[in-house]
């Protein structure tokens, strides 16, 4: 989840960068102008959002005066030479409108994704540090929790400390013997099932705080609910894959 909205973040601040740059804006009332150029009004707020806020960087009223007029000019130029009407730059716009949709859709999705953890849970996270554990990774049939073929599937031993996070916490939330289903984004699903877990004299990692390890496993289960949501859209949709 974090890296799906990385990635919109960033494409959509590059494409909106294009956006507001080409985009025909309304002309103020002569009351509202700051300056015109070659018969374009440019208002009193275009001049304040030249700033970028307030604080330390913020310019002087002639520098913003300056920065909003060259890039008029420069928009101006652009309209002369016709870019707006591109294929490129249509594209451009198209793409920012998919990518704006498609942020707010998991925003919006990812708060209301609700999630609580109790201390105990804290503790038993906490618990497994300097433990040993064995744990197997088993494919599932489509579209089910049940794993495709019996055994051991792809076995692992490690210290838990050296495990990653997500894991951590996945492991964290079992006994010997348990299983859950892992959901990543898309359509791609496994189970995880705890074979062992013993006392290892060698770890030696240091136990985070208990309010980060609450943050990590707060993030987990709001990521876990947003990957079963996309996991069930895909499951509801009608997709079909055309062969070249």
């Amino acid at each position: 989840m974090k890296y799906l909205l990385t990635i919109l973040a960033i494409a959509c601040l590059a494409s909106v960068i294009a956006l507001f740059s080409l985009w025909p804006a309304k002309q103020p009332n002569e009351k509202d102008t700051a300056v015109t150029i070659n018969g374009h009004r440019l208002a009193k707020s275009v001049i304040e959002q030249e700033s970028g806020g307030d604080g330390y960087h913020r310019g002087s009223q002639a520098e913003l005066m300056e920065s909003a007029i060259t890039r008029e000019l420069l928009l101006q130029e652009a309209q002369r030479q016709a870019i707006d009407k591109e294929p490129t730059f249509r594209t451009s716009l198209e793409t920012f409108y998919e990518q704006s949709l498609i942020k707010v859709l998991l925003d919006r999705q990812y708060r209301k994704a609700e999630a609580t953890v109790s201390e105990e849970e804290i503790d038993t996270f906490l618990a497994c540090y300097g433990q040993r554990v064995v744990f197997s990774r088993l494919p599932t049939k489509d579209g089910s929790s049940e794993p495709r073929t019996a055994g051991n599937g792809q076995q692992t031993s490690a210290i838990f400390d050296d495990l990653a996070e997500p894991l951590q916490v996945i492991i964290s939330s079992l006994k010997p013997g348990e299983s859950t289903t892992k959901y990543d984004t898309g359509s791609d699903q496994y189970i995880i099932r705890l074979d062992s877990m013993t006392f290892a004299p060698t770890g030696s990692g240091t136990p985070p705080d208990r309010q980060a390890v609450r943050r990590l496993l707060v993030e987990h289960k709001r990521e876990q609910q947003i990957n079963i949501w996309l996991n069930d859209l895909r499951k509801s949709a009608s997709i079909t894959i055309h062969s070249k």
